[in-house]
């Protein structure tokens, strides 16, 4: 897969250079199964018009530029993001460099220069997905913004429980520490990377503070072991680390209630 940086000062170049594509576009923090079902449609469409399979998305968050001092809770890093994408079978990633300027641009600006212009002759996108200045375009202003020969598809809602699969939901099972619940809306357990000098590396999310059991995986093996989290960013580990230097990847599996005597 091509990851292809994007900002005011390179966009041009790419736009001569943009390949056609069916274009999938979102945020997709955490690629859950809302996330995959609208890439999944876009591959649907590539195929049928044997376009490339491009998702459009940005970094980083809006509020974290357009609030002063906001910390933005990333469900995973965007070299994450870029893997997980990489296995839904996404031939380029555009990635646009999220400014105070670019949230100037109005909607049907945005969508010329930064969809059309980078290629897009299918366009898929999810049932709430906004663009533009002020996020005033929508899913359903798309089609008023693009030439009528390019294909404009919106994804339902995909719902568990009667709630809608998203970002936000996972966020919030986390911080309840319901962790077993998870897989129904990401397609399997929550994971991160840890480094065994530096801890959890950066833009994860933790469950809240507790014990809990978990899985490490490491070099094609995977052993159970107990993880302590200690606050948002810090958490012990009961196991013996391979190296001091080694990066493992943590599966969040469930919390341990202890007894109370």
């Amino acid at each position: 897969m091509e990851v292809i940086y994007v900002n005011e000062v390179n966009l041009r170049d790419l736009q001569e250079e943009a390949r056609d594509v069916s274009m999938a576009l979102g945020y997709f923090d955490g690629v859950h199964l809302g996330h995959q079902k609208v890439v999944e449609t876009a591959k649907r469409k590539a195929m049928k018009y044997k376009l490339s399979l491009a998702v459009l998305s940005f970094f980083p968050h809006p509020k974290s530029v357009l609030i002063p001092g906001f910390e933005v809770n990333y469900l995973e890093p965007i070299e994450q993001k870029i893997e997980k994408l990489e296995q839904l079978g996404v031939d380029v990633f555009y990635v646009v460099e999220f400014t105070k300027k670019l949230a100037k641009v109005e909607a049907a600006a945005f969508m010329q220069k930064y969809v059309i212009g980078l290629g897009a002759k299918e366009i898929i996108c999810g049932f709430d997905y906004t663009y533009g200045a002020k996020a005033s375009g929508n899913a359903e202003t798309i089609q008023h913004h693009v030439p009528s020969h390019i294909g404009v598809t919106i994804v339902d809602e995909l719902k568990w429980h009667g709630q809608k699969i998203s970002s936000t939901l996972i966020r919030k099972y986390l911080s309840e520490c319901r962790l077993q619940e998870i897989p129904s809306l990401l397609g399997d357990y929550y994971k991160t990377k840890y480094c065994c000098k530096n801890g959890i590396l950066p833009n994860y999310s933790l469950p809240n503070i507790g014990e809990y059991k978990i899985l490490i995986e490491k070099d094609d093996t995977i052993s159970e072991a107990i993880a302590k989290v200690k606050s948002k960013k810090k958490i012990l580990l009961q196991f013996d680390p391979p190296s001091f230097n080694s990066v493992l990847t943590i599966k969040w599996l469930e919390k341990i209630e202890r007894k109370q005597y």
